[in-house]
């Protein structure tokens, strides 16, 4: 799981969000990275976070699956939640502007394409349309009568915590891939420690998509894990995981 964060130098406005609704969605735009071969796609991909695509193999649906062009692998990406509003600040600071559940890939570069919005701070005037693409943003606030602008922009990635997503899911049905082999491991949640360390009960092991026996009680240790999530999501098949 990844977040998207910003920080920027806000003068005059505040609440700076990407226009992102429904009826006009916001398309974020990245450059993608494949984490089983550590590809980097050389071109920008884009989608939103209303429409879905199924995964093929799979019974669960993203708003984004790729195909890396040389290890074949298909991965996918969601945008979990609604952008959250960058406020203004005496100092600035990063703030979380998206979160996204990443599986098999990572994003390693975000281009702001497309409009945002922000409110000034001293009036009611809204201003929209506001274009990000040059790094710097300059308007007039006429109620105010004063300049406002947005500068310094510094994009980032930052890793989520995973604790409450394995917290949620104990007693649940998860599927683990591991970072090597083409294994996985299909099971109940048991329980995680502080190590984030996960214990599997009534597992079933998967060996390039085919079942390789039951394993009862399982410990894996967190830095053997490429990822995890609800085994409600996928479908195993005897040929392939997706």
């Amino acid at each position: 799981m990844l977040s998207l964060t910003l920080e920027a130098q806000l003068e005059g406005v505040t609440a700076l969000q990407p226009t992102d609704t429904e009826e006009n969605p916001y398309y974020y735009t990245f450059r993608v990275s494949c984490t089983s071969c550590h590809e980097t796609h050389p071109n920008w991909v884009s989608f939103n976070r209303f429409e879905t695509h199924e995964i093929p193999g799979s019974r669960g649906e993203a708003n984004f699956v790729w195909k890396c062009r040389l290890c074949t692998k298909t991965h996918s990406a969601s945008i979990l939640n609604a952008p959250k509003a960058y406020e203004a600040q005496e100092k600035r600071n990063s703030q979380k502007i998206i979160e996204m559940d990443c599986r098999g890939l990572e994003f390693v570069e975000f281009k702001p394409d497309g409009d945002w919005e922000a409110k000034a701070v001293e009036s009611t005037t809204t201003f929209s349309g506001i274009d990000l693409l040059e790094g710097e943003w300059y308007d007039y606030d006429e109620k105010k009568g004063e300049e406002v602008s947005i500068k310094e922009l510094t994009w980032k990635f930052q890793p989520l915590n995973p604790r409450p997503f394995l917290q949620a899911h104990v007693g649940t049905e998860v599927l683990i891939r591991l970072k090597w082999g083409q294994t996985e491991y299909k099971g109940k949640l048991e329980s995680i420690d502080s190590y984030m360390n996960v214990l599997l009960r009534d597992t079933e092991e998967f060996i390039d998509g085919k079942p390789t026996g039951s394993l009862g009680l399982v410990l894996i240790r967190c830095n053997n894990i490429l990822w995890m999530g609800s085994a409600d999501s996928v479908e195993m098949t005897d040929l392939e995981l997706k």
